[in-house]
């Protein structure tokens, strides 16, 4: 909690005696560097992968479940659009077939 509330007070120029002016200045344009609140979300992936903590190891199994749910539903859908792809030509060559019969019977 200590670290969104420093996060949200980074934002609060009233409370600090700074304003637009303070940091605009006459230089003319804003300092980025100046005053960033720190990140809201501090994700270390070496920590996240060999730290044996359990929330991480949880989080790191989840992302895998649904990274491979996800690729399950793509596979499945590009099985589909084959199997529909196929029927098409497969029907359209036999409609061809049928014409042509139909058509050196006449």
């Amino acid at each position: 909690m200590d670290r969104i509330a420093q996060w949200i007070s980074a934002f609060d120029f009233g409370s600090k005696g700074r304003g637009f002016d303070s940091h605009c200045g006459r230089g003319g344009g804003y300092d980025l560097k100046q005053d960033q609140p720190p990140p809201l979300f501090d994700i270390k992936w070496g920590d996240l992968l060999l730290n044996p903590d359990p929330d991480n190891i949880l989080a790191v199994g989840l992302t895998g479940l649904l990274s491979w749910a996800s690729v399950q539903v793509l596979w499945q859908l590009f099985v589909i659009a084959l199997a529909i792809l196929v029927a098409a030509v497969k029907y359209s060559f036999i409609a061809a077939l049928l014409i042509f019969i139909l058509i050196t019977l006449l």
